[in-house]
């Protein structure tokens, strides 16, 4: 049976790549945590860790072997579901939740949960809110490891061990540089979102009800340095009609319109295996 401080303290090595510093993090002695990773080496049978010369001993960086890469990502998948179930339990013996981690895409990240931050700490002032923004999919594997308890997004969820409820409808547009003087949609310079955005996702689907396939496509992580960068007049993009106003009213950007009304639904994620313990955040969300 795999040793939980052992994986940690694999986990914190792995992260820091560095014996010495992962000492000082584990408050431990480069010899203990070596003699750590020396048993767990020896309990799975196999090299974990490379160590490259350096100054001191314990100053060599660490170098991860091919199954040292591997566990990395399990060790986190497993020590998050540790801790997940330990705050399960936790939470079942108070009176209300101290702590919620979530997962959330850019678009309700940035917009949508702040309000929704507000409520669930009006309502559970000691409740502790951690929140991850990243992509849709991000968002989603992160529920599907345990080391969150919700995701906020804006795309579907393909998981079966994962369970959506829609909270909110929200919108996209396309908007253009205020003096847009792009011919035509193919031929005009596109700015997109990362794969595993959802917000990519309905562009793609905007080019293929429009019948076109852009050839000049700059790729950007977030809304905010789309919209920055239409406003700069690199080219379009079709965006979250809540990201706009600020910009809209400030005559920065315009709306090129187009015969595609694309409502899209917000969903509330949670694992299947948590769906009652987390039932408390459905009257909020």
């Amino acid at each position: 049976m795999i040793n939980l401080r052992q994986l940690y303290i694999f986990s914190v090595v792995a992260e820091s790549n560095s014996l010495a510093a992962a000492s000082e993090l584990l408050n431990m002695t480069a010899a203990a945590v070596s003699l750590s990773l020396k048993g767990l080496e020896q309990q799975l049978n196999t090299r974990l860790l490379q160590r490259a010369p350096g100054r001191k001993s314990t100053d060599k960086t660490i170098l991860l072997t091919a199954e040292g890469i591997w566990l990395k990502q399990r060790a986190q998948d497993i020590l998050a579901l540790e801790k997940s179930t330990q705050m399960y339990f936790k939470q079942r013996q108070e009176s209300e939740p101290t702590a919620l981690n979530i997962g959330a895409s850019q678009t309700v990240g940035n917009y949508w949960l702040p309000g929704y931050i507000r409520d669930i700490k009006q309502r559970y002032p000691c409740c502790q809110v951690n929140v991850f923004i990243g992509n849709t999919d991000e968002a989603l594997d992160r529920v599907q490891t345990f080391r969150d308890d919700i995701a906020l997004v804006e795309g579907p969820n393909h998981h079966s061990a994962l369970k959506s409820r829609c909270f909110k409808k929200d919108s996209l547009m396309l908007i253009a540089p205020p003096d847009n003087d792009f011919e035509s949609l193919q031929t005009a310079p596109w700015l997109i979102r990362e794969r595993g955005s959802a917000t990519r996702k309905y562009t793609e689907q905007l080019w293929a009800e429009l019948a076109i396939e852009p050839k000049d496509v700059t790729q950007l992580n977030t809304n905010e340095s789309i919209i920055h960068s239409v406003a700069s007049g690199v080219g379009i993009a079709y965006v979250p009609r809540i990201t706009t106003p600020l910009l809209l009213d400030a005559a920065l950007i315009k709306e090129i319109p187009i015969n595609n009304n694309c409502y899209r639904s917000l969903f509330i994620v949670k694992h299947k295996e948590r769906d009652s313990e987390l039932a408390w955040i459905d009257g909020l969300v």
